[in-house]
């Protein structure tokens, strides 16, 4: 198996009453692999992280899964972390399930939107309140025509 430098940074939206124990859990499951810095900001109610290291990609996901456990835990939003593994670049979407899903869901929206923005496509977005009407009814809240 390949090792590769792996870096996992970002910010994380906590619970008030977060405990400096819960915190330190985590950095003793993680030292083990990487070098590890949680930093709690009691005042904004963020944990900051920045977990990095060289490791097999394996030792990275295990990583994550225990950074997704406690954000399920502890988080008050969804959050998106930047994860490196050998020179890839990923993103890390973690905290309440709901959140989680919304962030995943805006993410496909925008990488469609690149490609249609990729190969000069000229569309009409046609937004309309909801209603009970069928499809195509009632007057449009916004038409834009977007040129690229």
């Amino acid at each position: 198996m390949e090792k590769g430098t792996y870096v996992l940074s970002g910010s994380l939206p906590v619970n008030d009453d977060l405990e400096a124990e819960q915190i330190e859990r985590v950095r003793r499951h993680l030292s083990g692999f990487a070098s590890v810095y949680l930093a709690h900001d009691e005042t904004a109610h963020t944990v900051s992280l920045h977990i990095s290291g060289t490791m097999l990609r394996d030792d990275a996901r295990l990583i994550g899964r225990r950074i997704e456990k406690f954000a399920e835990e502890n988080c008050t939003a969804g959050a998106i972390l930047l994860a490196e593994w050998n020179g890839l670049t990923d993103w890390l979407v973690v905290g309440i399930n709901w959140h989680v899903q919304c962030l995943l869901k805006l993410g496909a929206v925008q990488e469609q939107f690149a490609r249609l923005v990729e190969r000069d496509f000229d569309f009409l977005v046609r937004l309309e309140p909801p209603s009970e009407k069928a499809a195509g009814e009632g007057q449009p809240l916004m038409c834009v025509s977007i040129a690229t």
